[in-house]
């Protein structure tokens, strides 16, 4: 029988342990659940006592990154830490940087947790600003979608990286107020990350199908999934032509090795020579009366083929190595031919990407917006069956006054240079009228005006240096020469009263714009990329930067005005 306060006591312990298990059983269904349910984050919406600059919370994936070089756990106070997961073994598997946001930490706000981990990808990795941005909000949707998923975290990650997560702390909540001691972010890694190299995070993996689609839910992700499909495309750059560097590897191994066999077979003749040499020696033995020669015959014969034997050893051996270099050889063609195959569906996916983009541009903008586009379209369109008309009866640039101006390649040389030819050519009787006396002409590119023809020539040699130099309009003799060193496979271009050319200084490269005296009134600030196009609309100027991105210049002065990665 059960004493009043013992039975009170039982009670409650009954109560307790009921308790504690229907919270656990409430913990387990609440984190199946973040799993389906859209990705939208509970920030803190109070106030703060104390609010952190910018300037403190970036020093916090900064201070992190400078240390990610230790061993262990690296910590910034009791707030935030790291682990290097990092490890050779299973290659099928990834490796990690595990960020984890500690019991200490007070932090109500998503944006704080991307801006930490967008100081720590630029500081460790050396990503750009705007790169740096797109992947930490990725990184944060991928982590909240695969919130407590411990199935899919071993599926993908190395066992470095599964014994520090547990189905309660893998990833990162949605509600802020879960965060401190329960976030273990997972940042997956390629077999080398390293500063510079825009694939040190496994950015296949954190923009998965599954991952866009919640992304592309608010309208506000836009400009994080542009950056980061211009870091695809970046990789994809480096990765096609890693790809054709292996195509070459091949080739040249496929072609060493069929060397290789033409030898083993060429030795293989030479051993059959030598057989029959041994055969005919061992017939003359049998002829030969006296016993000393014969001796002498014998000795040979044995030395012979003992060679034989040998050489025919080494061919065996060789024949083993070319079958297994043969094996290794088509290894690595099918490794190219499927990496052909992936590449082309990355592109595809990029593609799709890029329209999914620019079909939620148009569906964000306003009703009045989205009827505006379609009518500038159907204008657009009028306006371009317009220039096509006026196109097709333009004369051709090369025709000026009724005589046709035509640059005759001479000789080819090399890296674009050449030795050419200005001829006068009446385009109605189709006879060359006479040929300009300056010889040293040597660009392909010439533009003509009221005061002459704009050509490239050197200076005696093609080693010593180019210029611009101005042709006589009747006569075609030299008039003027400049005095600025220029690209000799620029373009020459003359656009309202201005010449346009490339010009060299220091190796670098940049625009020029030159007055009908060829003397240079201005020059682009910044290099431009040596084999580039132009473009000119309204008062500004299109061109490549060096590292092929557009650059807006002004058509005046050169200055530039914006960049358009495109």
């Amino acid at each position: 029988m059960l004493y009043p306060y013992k039975l009170i006591l039982f009670i409650m312990f009954v109560f307790l342990i009921t308790f504690i298990q229907l919270n656990a059983t409430a913990l387990e269904v609440a984190i199946d659940e973040i799993r389906t349910e859209p990705v939208i984050f509970l920030n803190y919406q109070g106030a703060y006592k104390k609010a952190d600059s910018l300037q403190d919370i970036e020093n916090i994936g900064k201070s992190l990154a400078r240390n990610s070089n230790n061993t262990g756990i690296i910590r910034f106070g009791m707030k935030y830490s790291l682990i290097n997961a990092i490890s050779e073994e299973e290659p099928e598997k990834f490796s990690a940087t595990i960020f984890s946001i500690d019991k200490k930490a007070k932090v109500g706000h998503i944006d704080i947790i991307r801006k930490i981990l967008s100081a720590y990808l630029q500081q460790r990795y050396g990503y750009s600003q705007q790169h740096a941005k797109a992947i930490a909000l990725f990184l944060t949707y991928y982590n909240a979608i695969y919130r407590g998923n411990i199935d899919y975290f071993s599926s993908k990650y190395k066992s470095i990286v599964i014994k520090h997560i547990t189905k309660y702390n893998a990833g990162i909540s949605t509600k802020y107020y879960e965060w401190p001691g329960a976030t273990k972010m997972l940042i997956p890694l390629t077999e080398q990350p390293q500063k510079g190299k825009l694939d040190s995070i496994m950015i296949d993996i954190i923009s998965d199908k599954k991952i866009l689609q919640e992304i592309r839910k608010d309208d506000k992700n836009i400009q994080a999934r542009k950056d980061m499909v211009d870091i695809k495309e970046k990789i994809l750059t480096q990765e096609k032509v890693d790809l054709e560097k292996s195509k070459k590897d091949v080739i040249q191994e496929t072609t060493t090795l069929e060397e290789n066999k033409k030898s083993i077979e060429q030795k293989k003749e030479e051993l059959q020579q030598t057989e029959k040499e041994i055969n005919k020696m061992k017939e003359e033995i049998k002829k030969e009366p006296s016993p000393e020669k014969q001796k002498d015959i014998q000795k040979d014969i044995e030395t012979k083929e003992q060679q034989l034997q040998k050489q025919k050893e080494d061919i065996k051996k060789k024949e083993q190595e070319i079958a297994k270099k043969e094996s290794e050889i088509l290894d690595k063609k099918n490794k190219v031919s499927e990496k052909e195959e992936r590449l082309a569906e990355k592109e595809k996916a990029l593609e799709k990407e890029k329209e999914e983009i620019a079909a939620d541009e148009i569906k964000k903008a306003p009703p009045k917006e989205k009827e505006l586009v379609k009518k500038l379209e159907k204008k657009e369109k009028e306006l371009d069956e317009r220039e096509d008309k006026l196109r097709s009866k333009e004369l051709d640039q090369n025709i000026y006054a009724d005589k046709l101006y035509y640059l005759k390649i001479k000789e080819y040389l090399q890296d674009g240079h050449y030795n050419n030819e200005m001829v006068m050519i009446d385009p109605a009787s189709r006879k060359i009228l006479f040929k300009s006396p300056e010889k040293n002409i040597c660009g392909s590119r010439y533009d003509i005006f009221s005061g002459g023809v704009v050509v490239i020539t050197h200076k005696g040699s093609h080693a010593i240096g180019h210029r611009l130099t101005l042709l006589d309009r009747n006569s075609l003799e030299a008039k003027l020469y400049g005095s600025d060193n220029i690209f000799w496979r620029s373009f020459i271009i003359i656009k309202d009263g201005f010449i346009y050319a490339i010009v060299i200084e220091n190796g670098k490269f940049y625009l020029g714009r030159f007055d009908t005296n060829l003397k240079m009134v201005s020059k682009s600030s910044e290099e431009v990329n040596e084999n580039t196009f132009i473009s000119f609309w309204d008062n500004f100027i299109y061109i490549n930067r060096v590292d092929k991105t557009i650059m807006v210049l002004d058509k005046e002065n050169l200055t530039l005005i914006d960049i358009i990665k495109p």
